[in-house]
């Protein structure tokens, strides 16, 4: 009894990976409308060292350094295509260089928000909230089935390994129907396979009941999350405001 007693109070995560689901998901929404406000190269990269070091402070330094660095190297090449005139691609690749810089910052919450967010105090959360059943059942299951997704890419990639079967980067660019033929397509089919898995092991464990649901961790939103959020809209409050002023036209890849 006091093994299982112990297995339950115990918890992989620490920091900031511990707060209500709820907080962490208003703190993406929040995050997602800032980061399409934001446009200045200093503002955006203040805005993703900060959201760098809340994410640290909860199992995501590595990942956090990894994004940080994504970003900073998108944002050096996006910065150098204005000084390279090529007729039509410079455009192009500068918009689509803009649009990911605004979609890191959601990513690098959004995954970090996957991995420290538990199944059950999800589905906990979302029925304080007052959430529907026909919301709170599609979020959970696509919250579920994304990790998974991941797993069956490398699956696949495996399999091509022992096959003989190069799958590079640039193999992928030059010659995307091979791309399609050896990787979209049996992702496709395990993606069918998997939904259906997903249904049944959601059926079993009783998903759709309608009784009151209890987490194994403690799931309230408390002083803690208020006292998060409210720090978030004004740090992101001010990151829109510097970004209108003088500070947002600073280039720092000059």
């Amino acid at each position: 009894m006091e093994y299982i007693t112990e297995l339950i109070e115990k918890n992989i995560f620490c920091g900031t990976a511990v707060l209500d689901p709820r907080c962490k998901f208003l703190m993406l929404i929040f995050i997602g409308l800032a980061s399409y406000f934001i446009n200045g190269d200093l503002t955006g990269i203040l805005l993703m060292a900060v959201l760098g070091i809340f994410i640290s402070g909860g199992n995501g330094m590595k990942w956090a350094i990894k994004m940080m660095a994504v970003y900073l190297l998108i944002s050096f090449l996006n910065t150098l295509l204005r000084y390279v005139a090529i007729h039509g691609l410079s455009v192009i690749m500068s918009v689509f260089g803009v649009t990911v810089l605004k979609i890191i910052p959601i990513v690098m919450a959004g995954r970090w928000i996957l991995r420290t967010t538990c199944m059950d105090d999800l589905m906990v959360s979302l029925e304080r909230a007052k959430m529907p059943q026909s919301v709170t059942i599609p979020m959970v299951v696509m919250f579920r089935y994304i990790p998974t997704l991941g797993i069956e890419y490398r699956m696949i990639r495996n399999t091509m390994q022992i096959r003989g079967i190069c799958d590079t980067f640039w193999k992928k660019l030059l010659h995307p129907l091979t791309t399609i033929e050896y990787i979209l397509i049996p992702l496709l089919m395990r993606c069918l396979k998997v939904t259906d898995e997903l249904a049944a092991s959601g059926t079993t464990r009783g998903l759709e009941r309608v009784n009151k649901r209890y987490a194994l961790h403690v799931v309230h939103f408390g002083m803690k999350e208020y006292a998060v959020m409210a720090g978030t809209v004004l740090f992101l409050g001010g990151m829109v405001f510097l970004d209108q002023t003088s500070i947002g036209t600073i280039s720092l890849w000059r």
